[in-house]
């Protein structure tokens, strides 16, 4: 009769770990994500929201950054390291970088933003949301894109039936 072999409780502990990994993840998630300013907080609430009813069966958020108005320069810079913007077009300096951040501090004395959404999906592509806001509320509509172009790509022509 052949020796029993010892059992191991090595998978066991894989998944305990893996599980807890995931329990943590989730909880920095939400510690960064509660750090948002309440108008931030809402412009995300707010664009989720019209992201799940737009596009019911795309692809899930699985990450995001929220730029406000006077954030342009940093908006720019991610979507130029995405592709999505020409280099080029990304650095903006002079009289038109004067005039963004002038309409960005007007936007904020008045009370209001304009709140730029850049999601990353699960299936590695990018979309994004903006939102005017009013105080710490969202001014109706959102604006979702569902997903974005890069530069210089045409879409494929849909096939003729």
């Amino acid at each position: 009769m052949p020796e029993e072999k010892p059992r191991t409780w090595m998978p066991l502990l894989i998944a305990v770990t893996v599980a807890v990994l995931a329990v943590v993840a989730l909880l920095v998630l939400n510690a960064m994500r509660s750090d948002l300013a309440p108008a931030k907080q809402s412009a995300a609430d707010a664009c989720e929201a019209a992201y799940e009813t737009q596009v019911p069966d795309g692809p899930a958020i699985v990450a995001g950054e929220i730029f406000a108005a006077g954030e342009w320069r940093e908006l720019n810079e991610l979507l130029a390291s995405l592709g999505y913007l020409p280099r080029a077009d990304a650095e903006v300096s002079g009289e038109v970088a004067s005039v963004r951040d002038d309409e960005a501090a007007a936007l904020a004395a008045s009370g209001q933003d304009v709140m730029t959404i850049v999601w990353q999906l699960d299936d590695q592509s990018h979309a994004t949301c903006v939102a005017k806001v009013a105080g710490d509320s969202v001014v109706p509509p959102v604006t979702v894109t569902a997903e974005l172009a890069k530069p210089g790509i045409e879409p494929s022509p849909t096939p003729a039936e």
